[in-house]
């Protein structure tokens, strides 16, 4: 049975100033629900590929999971296969969000080519999923206009025709 009470506690939904509730709060409860070690066995299994990683995914994305953000970061940074550390990149492109923006940076100077572009997939999904806000991306889209990796390069010039035509409407 689940303590509604020590659970909105655990998230702060429920404070000495009252009650609060937001989607948010809602997601953290979730997570808090699941575990740590479910968080991390799921971004296993999307990387093992297992049958149902799209499911996993799915669920990732919709969470946005701190601790999977971080456990992506940490496959990234030590795994010796080159396979693994692509596919926690490529996974924390859909569960990031704007607390993941500053290792954009590293997967940018990544020697990997896929990684690179994985890596600047983080601020594009970030970007249009309304996570962060164009300024918070205009050093990184500076940056890949000018990448060594044309991918990187054609993956900003995307970014940019979109963001133009969203000011193009915003001006009516």
């Amino acid at each position: 049975m689940i303590d509604w009470t020590r659970l909105a506690q655990a998230v702060g939904a429920l404070t000495e100033q009252g009650e609060r509730g937001s989607s948010e709060l809602a997601r953290l409860a979730l997570v808090h629900l699941l575990g740590e070690q479910a968080i991390r066995d799921a971004v296993d299994h999307y990387i093992a590929a297992e049958p149902g990683f799209e499911l996993v995914r799915s669920v990732l994305w919709l969470l946005r999971p701190w601790s999977a953000m971080c456990y992506c970061h940490a496959l990234y940074q030590d795994a010796q296969d080159l396979e693994v550390r692509r596919s926690a990149v490529e996974l924390l492109r859909v569960v990031a969000d704007a607390r993941a923006l500053p290792w954009v940076e590293a997967f940018l100077a990544d020697e990997d080519q896929a990684i690179q572009c994985w890596g600047f997939g983080v601020v594009d999904t970030l970007l249009f999923q309304d996570l962060i806000e164009p300024e918070a991306a205009e050093t990184f889209l500076v940056r890949a206009e000018v990448h060594a990796n044309p991918g990187v390069r054609e993956q900003a010039a995307a970014v940019r025709a979109t963001l133009a035509r969203r000011l193009q409407v915003a001006a009516g």
